[in-house]
């Protein structure tokens, strides 16, 4: 192998071996969902589009989040300095990083999130005729995704104002370590309160109560 071709090799190979798992689940995650909103069954396109709205999010938070700490990165949350070892990527490249964490952190639950959404929009419930197509919900995923990113942001920042009592991170970290705990738990909070708020409001259209 030449010179010049080792140094594509590396260049490409910046996956740390011990979380190649966990980085090409994410990686088949997203792309299946990227082929999902194209297969002509609607349960199949709720799913694939609520994995890409969630992905999506993950990376716009993530954008601004591995700039407030990219300490914070390493699988587990755990301060281990700038070491490499304990993170999906050989590198602290924030852009690179954002992608991947987007990836990995969110299309699980994403995946959950999406069936139980194709669950209410399309079963045949009794009294529940009506169909909610994946065209209907986007517009309600992509508000959802985006109101999220900016109360992420906005709680960060209030975070990193807060009195700071983590002895495991050194001070001067601190203030990006806790809006990026802010960041994350935001995102938990609002995907569960707007989950269900999303639920009943495919419910209610459903009965014919309302019209998304």
């Amino acid at each position: 192998m030449t010179t010049t071709t080792k140094n594509i090799s590396s260049t490409f190979d910046i996956v740390n071996p011990k979380y190649k798992p966990l980085v090409y689940a994410g990686v088949i995650a997203t792309g299946l969902a990227v082929g999902a909103v194209f297969v002509p069954i609607e349960s199949i396109k709720i799913i694939g589009l609520t994995v890409l709205t969630g992905v999506s999010y993950g990376i716009a938070n993530d954008m601004i989040a591995c700039r407030d700490c990219i300490e914070y990165f390493t699988v587990g949350h755990k301060y281990d300095g700038l070491e490499l070892r304990n993170r999906p990527l050989k590198t602290l490249n924030p852009n690179l990083n954002a992608i991947v964490w987007g990836m990995i952190a969110t299309w699980h639950v994403c995946s959950i999130a999406g069936s139980f959404f194709a669950l209410i929009a399309r079963y045949p419930f009794r009294g529940l005729a009506l169909k909610i197509s994946a065209v209907q919900l986007a517009p309600y995923l992509a508000f959802g995704a985006t109101l999220t990113v900016i109360l992420a942001h906005v709680n960060a920042r209030i975070a990193q104002k807060l009195p700071f009592s983590n002895w495991r991170v050194p001070h001067e970290l601190q203030a990006g370590w806790e809006a990026c705990n802010a960041r994350n738990l935001t995102g938990y909070v609002v995907l569960g309160i707007g989950g269900i708020a999303l639920s009943v409001a495919m419910i209610a259209a459903r009965a014919r109560l309302i019209r998304l």
